[in-house]
């Protein structure tokens, strides 16, 4: 399991990258949302995987309808 201190680490990270002014608002968002997610978990909390499915299918779907559209 990883440290308590990786994911304080990777709040502090990503809140970096979100700073930046050259990141799109859709990313800062997602960034946001996720440092939400990670500080809402209690330490020793394991993961869940709930949206991880239909999410790598509506990657799958956009990228089929890019190749179409090219």
């Amino acid at each position: 399991m990883a440290d308590e201190s990786d994911r304080t680490r990777l709040i502090g990270d990503i809140t970096k990258v979100i700073r930046e002014p050259e990141i799109p608002e859709s990313a800062r968002s997602a960034g946001l949302e996720l440092i939400g997610w990670l500080a809402r978990r209690m330490p020793g909390e394991l993961a869940h995987d709930i949206g991880v499915e239909e999410a790598r299918q509506s990657e799958r779907m956009l990228k089929a309808s890019r190749r179409k559209g090219r």
